[in-house]
């Protein structure tokens, strides 16, 4: 790659003009010379466009003609495709930007001020723009998805939450220190004194955690089994349980701060009565009138009848919510259900003429924005500032029960509309995120996302609402503002569509729709940025609707809002299989005061098989808010779990299940794409959680580890469930001390067939996984995550992230198709079937690994009941073929 002094030097020298007359005459060249002497001379004009003199020398009406005539007459033969990538990349980086036609700020903010007055903390840093503008060439190994070695590009560096392989850094001699370095980079974080260290929280906090543990008996009880555990003369518990007995109210003030985080807006004083001790006040405050067996004493749930139907309580669950942004309406497809159509659907084959045509129509806009219409049809801002002209505060969105949201789109369909030449849009609903949509041509529109709350970037989830369409006749939506370098749009994947006419003639489900898709970078550049040589990425797709005046949803994946999952916890804790044991109850409340709800499941206690001798399984998902295929995921797992089939008898009666099916309800309830209300990724904050900031991270990681430091007992499996968007299938990413950055790991002999077990068994039950796309790698720029901190602090050997693709599959029986949501839910429930044979699997299953020269495993040998079967572990990020539209020259990173 040149350097910036040697692109400066091309500039001065006037070799601008030189390397473009050279490429205007690249038809007198023949053969492979022509695409040689092409591909070199757009290389060096992509890197001169990184400096300010390049973008100018190459921003004269003559050049920009030079190139555009290459597009113009460039041959429709696949070997050009590239080339005609290249050209219009430059094209759009040295032409004059356009800033996006929206405000810098995002209507979506939400005030932490209030929250965090009195305490040490303050608002999280964000990034510094000359730093993101600089990023391009760090690379950087993201986790999106908890990705192992296989990223997914969410954002370069000028999004906080990076997806190249970052320079190790060095001196790793002080490992604390290095860490605590590596992961404190603008943009992520926090004041020191937010922060505990994972091997100091103290234990006294620990202790609370103990009424989320009801199903191990009276507090008597618990006292002995502790006991009958320690080695000591007595246990932390023990200490603690005998001064709540003693009437020992020393405790008031070091429980007060984290009771406060777990009961939410209860009142203190109330709870720190003076009848009881505190911890006990606290703990009959969440539990009162609670059942043994199966109950829900989430606060959402109060007044539900039991004979409501599911469309009645889910309106009933959003109308309760709160949301940054004040909801208007219900959407359809999720009062219903949410489901997909059950019938398997291919994967998008790419038209390269289409994908052409609309590449050179992008440049041409951007060259004469005159001739197309710019006509703004929907504008979230306006619509927000006139709502609420006067209102600033942060609860101004708060959806009070006086405001029952309702949806009238069956009505809607059956009026008869005049023709309309516009469509229109909605996206004030729960997880919707369209902040303005601008017609530029008679069926040709331009979609602009809303990003993260309190953040100016993070784009990629999509949900909105269209309507008076006109059958049969195409439609355009370009999405502008994506900022991935790629996209599983060019590799096959299609966004889904729900049509409600469809639903009432008794075809309801998400479909996956849409034609000519392509992802290809635009002349828009990102706000705020010092250096303009970074623009966002269109994903453009046709439409044809079934149905005239009709109402349809348009969606990046199949949603799943944090509504529906509290209707689903309703359900399952009205209909129960006997013997069994389930509980619904606040872990603690987010930022905005939304429930964070954790569920117990397991069998009743007997004498024949105590509870307390059953091993734990700690679930938990949706740390990312627009990863909503981890949701359908979890929903199989839990269906599974709470079914009454022979295999969910046998889990119940082996495990006591703790799950956190939503770990971020801000985020998703807010149609955020990554993070939260605090614009920060919460996987990068399981080390050192905040308790005011992080409240779901802080607490779920205490539930672990009050079973680790106080307890004794470890959980056996822990499973984080995420969606993935650069590869296909369902796989696992676990953590092999072999296979670690750090040299103190791989010196320790770990016991592989530990770990690579339960990815055996999923290979094995679940026709949608690939064992060969799983990785083991520790690597440093992953020690924040959920998955490394459970393994390295937590001490849990089996600790996962289970990645599902957004896209579909490559391999196996479903190779060429698009996932479902029937999928997403089988391989829930795949995984707990998995979980059934963990403890029986030891003498059926031989696993034999064969490493490369630096021990990681390339290659997984499984003896099963007398079949071999050998599976290759991906090398490569699986994106199928490549695409003919290569946005970026970072590409080897994918």
């Amino acid at each position: 790659m040149p350097s910036i002094t040697s692109a400066k030097t091309i500039v001065k020298t006037g070799l601008c003009s030189v390397l473009l007359r050279v490429f205007d005459r690249w038809d007198r060249y023949e053969g492979r010379m022509r695409l040689k002497i092409c591909a070199h001379i757009l290389q060096t004009l992509q890197h001169l466009c990184n400096i300010k003199a390049g973008r100018r020398a190459l921003c004269t009406k003559k050049h920009v003609q030079t190139l555009h005539r290459f597009c113009s007459q460039c041959p429709d033969e696949p070997e050009f495709d590239g080339l005609l990538a290249r050209v219009c990349s430059v094209i759009t980086l040295c032409l004059k930007h356009q800033a996006l036609p929206v405000a810098v700020t995002s209507p979506a903010s939400f005030n932490l001020n209030p929250i965090l007055k009195g305490t040490n903390a303050s608002w999280p840093c964000h990034e510094d723009e000359e730093d993101a503008a600089n990023s391009d060439s760090k690379t950087v190994n993201s986790d999106l998805d908890d990705d192992g070695p296989d990223t997914d590009l969410d954002g370069m560096e000028e999004f906080p939450d990076t997806d190249f392989d970052e320079p190790e850094i060095k001196n790793e001699t002080n490992e604390d220190s290095n860490i605590d370095k590596g992961f404190t980079k603008s943009g992520d974080s926090l004041q020191s004194s937010l922060w505990i260290n994972p091997s100091e929280r103290d234990i006294e906090d620990l202790k609370k955690y103990f009424i989320y543990f009801k199903e191990f008996g009276s507090y008597n009880k618990q006292i002995k089994l502790v006991k009958s555990r320690s080695n000591s003369r007595g246990s932390i518990l023990e200490d603690f349980l005998t001064s709540q007995a003693s009437g020992n109210r020393n405790m008031s003030s070091t429980l007060s701060l984290s009771l406060t985080g777990v009961l939410g807006n209860t009142d203190y004083d109330n709870v720190m009565g003076s009848t009881q001790s505190p911890f006990m006040q606290g703990y009959h405050k969440i539990h009162e009138s609670i059942s043994t067996t199966s109950c829900s004493s989430l606060k959402i749930h109060k007044d539900v009848s039991k004979y409501s139907s599911f469309a009645t309580v889910y309106s009933m669950m959003t109308s309760r919510v709160r949301s940054v942004i004040p909801f208007v309406k219900v959407a359809y497809p999720d009062m219903m259900g949410g489901q997909s159509y059950s019938q398997p659907e291919p994967l998008n084959k790419m038209e390269r003429t289409a994908c052409r045509t609309k590449l050179l129509s992008c440049v041409d806009r951007a060259i004469n924005p005159e001739s197309y219409m710019n006509e703004v049809i929907y504008d979230l801002d306006q619509l927000c500032s006139s709502a609420n002209p006067s209102d600033t505060t942060s609860q101004k969105s708060l959806n009070t029960e006086s405001t029952f949201l309702t949806n009238n789109d069956e009505h809607e369909i059956t009026k008869v509309n005049s023709f309309s030449s516009r469509l229109g849009f909605e996206s004030r609903f729960e997880s919707g995120n369209l902040r303005k949509a601008i017609q530029i041509g008679p069926r040709e529109y331009e979609l602009i996302l809303m990003p993260d709350v309190n953040s100016t970037k993070r784009h990629q989830w999509f949900y909105f609402e269209v309507r008076n369409m006109t059958q049969g006749r195409p439609y355009i939506f370009n999405i502008v503002n994506c900022e991935k370098s790629d996209s599983q749009f060019n590799f096959g994947m299609k966004p889904v569509m729900y049509s409600v006419k469809e639903a009432v003639m008794g075809r309801p489900g998400w479909v996956r729709a849409g034609s000519d898709i392509c992802y290809y970078r635009n002349s828009y550049h990102y706000a705020n940025q010092k250096s303009h040589n970074k623009c966002y990425l269109t994903v453009t797709f046709n439409i044809e609707f079934p149905h005239s005046n009709d109402v349809c949803y348009l969606a990046y994946h199949y949603p799943f809002t944090y509504s529906m999952m509290m209707t689903r916890i309703w359900q399952w804790s009205l209909q129960m299989p006997p013997g069994s044991y389930f509980r619904a109850e606040p872990l603690c409340y987010s930022l905005n005061n939304n429930e964070v709800p954790l569920l117990t499941i397991s069998a009743d206690d007997s004498p024949s098989n105590p509870i307390v001798d059953r091993d734990i399984v700690f679930l938990t998902a949706r740390v990312h808010p627009g990863e909503s295929n981890a949701s359908w995921v979890m929903d199989g797992s839990l269906a599974c779990l709470l079914g009454d089939t022979a295999v969910a008898s046998a889990l119940r009666a082996k495990y006591v299940f703790k799950i956190v099916p939503m770990l971020n309800v801000e985020g998703v309830l807010n149609g955020c794409h990554r993070c939260g209300l605090t614009n920060e990724d919460l996987n990068r904050r399981w080390c050192k959680p905040s308790p005011i900031l992080h409240p779901s991270i802080y607490h779920t990681k205490g539930l672990i580890e009050y079973l680790v430091r106080v307890w004794k007992k470890p959980p056996l499996v822990y499973c984080d469930y995420h969606g993935h968007s650069r590869k296909k299938n369902v796989f696992f990413y676990g953590c092999a001390a072999a296979e670690s950055w750090c040299s103190n790991d791989r010196l320790v002999p770990d016991e592989p067939v530990k770990y690579l077990m339960l990815p055996a068994l999923m290979h094995r039950i679940s026709p949608a996984f690939a064992l060969g796309s799983c990785s083991f790698r520790v690597e440093r720029e992953r020690e924040s995550t959920a998955r490394v901190t459970v393994w390295r602090h937590l001490g849990v050997t089996r600790s996962y992230t289970m990645e599902a693709s957004f896209c579909g599959f490559d391999r196996g029986p479903f190779k060429g198709f698009h996932l479902n949501t029937q999928h997403l839910q089988n391989v829930g429930s795949d995984f707990c079937e998995a979980l059934n044979g963990l403890s029986d699997s030891a003498n059926n299953v031989d696993i034999q690994l064969t490493k490369d020269l630096n021990g990681n495993i390339v290659e997984i040998k499984l003896n099963d009941s007398g079949e071999n079967s050998e599976v290759a572990v991906d090398s490569e990020p699986g994106s199928g073929s490549d695409s003919v539209l290569k946005t970026d020259s970072d590409e080897e990173f994918d």
